[in-house]
């Protein structure tokens, strides 16, 4: 199975592991999609190459920065100056674009001619070049339009429009025909006033409607919705990833389709080493949830130690004592379970916690696996005399089965606990009502 992801900081409101994963079930590709939460483009490119990914799909903040890390970049993401597909090629990561197809896509599906138009667009991210590029390239004049004007004039410079402050956007509007917003917080900076119903307005930020949506739609502008451009986006990126043309209806499908998600429980899943237990008491602390240690409740309950499970009844008794203790969090809510490494070898444990809990997969690479965890021989499952060979084995068989069971992954090299579920909470908490 190949791994691929969204990466990004926030990340985990990305609806592209729902429309890449039905893509994949379609056409039959063995193949996962999962979401990377990371600080840096740096650590994004690190942990696609740690973990082997076949491509990644690149989201704010990281467009820009992401191509120094690169081993190559494509000449339209050079141009645009952002990547935001980034696919491997004989073991080399090369960015590329697909935003810009998907501005263009997003525009066609309004039936909008961008040449001898006039174009606002605001920001100056990767999403807000492609945007402009795109606009430029179809012969439009553009105005790249952003809070500090000498980042608008410099973007404006690399991709031949305008540029203008978020001040100047009453003399800009004034005879726009298309604004496109690329801000990635969704805040409120266009002055409901100043849109008219001949405008077009699209914005990036697809997942419920922006202030900007709502004061065009209250305004009678038309309204191109934020999932076209997702959508067409997607798409190329998908043939980039697969060599195969884009199942597009089975991706709108599930792009459009929206569930209501109830899991209040937060499962960590990883490798032995991973500070599963460490990360889960730190997340504890800092969001007020309960904690709990399925390996140390299985403790609790027999009187003895995981090792000594092993050596006295086998692997089979601790496997069912585990099951029960998944189990049992179909029962709770609020809790943050750790869970043993292999438990996600068991179908049954699976569906509780993909059914139950955010899964959030915590990643190190061997040799920092080794490091944390110190004597194998305490491992039950990972004594022996070559360790190392033992872990690499296991970590690459189980790398498709955390991938299918997460719905987050962490990169947790070089971060302490605190670290870890700092960013953790910053992802997730939105679900708890915070």
């Amino acid at each position: 199975m190949k791994i691929y992801a969204v990466a990004g900081s926030p990340v985990f409101h990305s609806r592209s592991p729902v429309m890449f994963n039905a893509a994949f079930r379609a056409l039959g590709v063995d193949s996962h999609y999962v979401r990377l939460s990371a600080a840096t483009a740096r650590e994004v490119v690190a942990s696609a190459r740690a973990m082997g990914m076949g491509g990644l799909n690149v989201t704010s903040p990281f467009k820009t920065d992401i191509m120094g890390y690169l081993d190559g970049v494509e000449a339209d993401a050079r141009q645009v100056g952002s990547v935001n597909t980034v696919v491997r090629r004989d073991g080399r990561l090369i960015g590329s674009n697909t935003d810009v197809a998907g501005v263009q896509g997003a525009l066609g599906s309004a039936g909008f001619q961008p040449r001898g138009r006039k174009g606002v667009v605001l920001g100056v991210g990767g999403a807000a070049r492609a945007a402009a590029f795109a606009l430029v390239s179809a012969g439009a004049r553009v105005i790249l339009a952003n809070r500090t004007f000498g980042k608008a004039r410099d973007a404006a410079q690399d991709l031949g429009c305008e540029a203008a402050s978020l001040d100047d956007l009453p003399k800009a509007l004034k005879e726009a025909d298309l604004l496109v917003s690329a801000i990635p917080s969704g805040a409120p900076v266009v002055d409901p006033s100043l849109l008219r119903p001949d405008l077009v307005v699209l914005d990036a930020l697809y997942e419920k409607p922006t202030a900007l949506i709502m004061d065009a739609a209250n305004a009678g502008c038309t309204v191109i919705d934020g999932r076209e451009w997702f959508l067409s986006q997607a798409a190329p990126a998908f043939t980039l990833f697969t060599g195969l043309p884009a199942p597009h209806a089975h991706m709108r499908k599930a792009l459009w389709k929206r569930r209501g998600d109830s899991r209040r429980n937060i499962a960590l899943i990883g490798f032995m080493g991973t500070e599963k237990t460490a990360v889960g008491e730190a997340l504890a602390r800092r969001s007020g949830l309960t904690f709990t240690d399925v390996d140390r409740r299985i403790e609790e309950r027999s009187g003895a130690s995981v090792a000594e499970i092993f050596d006295r009844s086998g692997e089979g008794a601790f496997r069912r004592m585990e099951q029960e203790e998944i189990d049992g969090l179909r029962l709770v809510t609020h809790q943050v379970a750790s869970c043993g490494g292999d438990a996600v070898l068991n179908r049954a444990n699976v569906r509780v916690l993909r059914n139950t809990c955010l899964s959030i997969w915590l990643w190190a690479d061997r040799q920092t696996i080794l490091e944390r965890t110190g004597r194998t021989d305490e491992r039950p499952l990972h004594a022996g005399p070559d360790a190392g060979a033992t872990v690499e084995t296991l970590l690459r068989e189980r790398l498709p089965l955390y991938a299918a069971t997460s719905d987050l992954v962490i990169n947790t090299e070089g971060k302490d606990a605190e670290e870890i579920a700092q960013r953790m909470w910053d992802e997730v908490r939105h679900a708890f009502g915070d």
